[in-house]
């Protein structure tokens, strides 16, 4: 049997007002059925709040420079994340660490997308997104299982629909397919094929 992916969301504090079972179901419960369906393992998300991990859930992301705001966080982590490894349930490079934010790292100021809403190390195990659409969290989720934004794709099916990768100056009039690509569904597998 295939081992689990682990997917440990942190709710930023300026998500305190957002119900936990509301930001599940519309960020990531279609998302674990995507890639349950693309890896053939199960996938366990464990959402936590303030209380949980006090520490994480202030972390100023906000930064003109979304790489130091990643980077900050992967600091930050390091220790907790070695813990996280140690028990017996988490697997090192199938558990990823997302901080889950209301607002972007980094607001453009005149531009078509708004702002930088999330930003992963790829095939790495940390990021920060925010809920500024229901793709970011996926997307970002995406890069650190080896998704790519080049094998993104537009589907048609009476109106367009974005692939979760797919992120350029159209895509606020498109819609959200809600799930990769076939050649990201490929890129995921591949990615996680190594691990047993």
């Amino acid at each position: 049997m295939k081992k689990p992916i682990s997917l440990i969301i942190i709710l930023h504090n300026d998500l305190q007002h957002h119900q936990k079972n509301s930001l599940y179901s519309d960020y990531f419960a279609w998302l674990k059925t995507e890639l349950e369906y693309i890896s053939g393992r199960t996938v366990q998300i464990d959402m936590h709040r303030q209380s949980d991990i006090p520490e994480m859930s202030v972390y100023d992301y906000k930064n003109e420079d979304v790489a130091a705001a990643l980077l900050g966080w992967r600091d930050l982590i390091k220790n907790w994340y070695a813990r996280v490894l140690a028990s017996d349930r988490h697997e090192v490079n199938l558990t990823k660490i997302l901080l889950l934010t209301r607002e972007n790292i980094h607001e453009k100021l005149g531009g078509l997308l708004g702002g930088i809403g999330g930003y992963a190390y790829f095939k790495g195990h940390c990021a920060i997104a925010s809920i500024t659409s229901y793709r970011v969290p996926a997307h970002e989720i995406g890069h650190m299982l080896g998704a790519t934004h080049e094998d993104s794709e537009v589907v048609y099916d009476g109106w367009w629909h974005d692939t979760i990768m797919l992120a350029d100056e159209f895509s606020h009039v498109r819609g959200n397919v809600y799930r990769f690509s076939d050649k990201n569904r490929e890129n995921i597998r591949k990615y996680l094929n190594q691990f047993s």
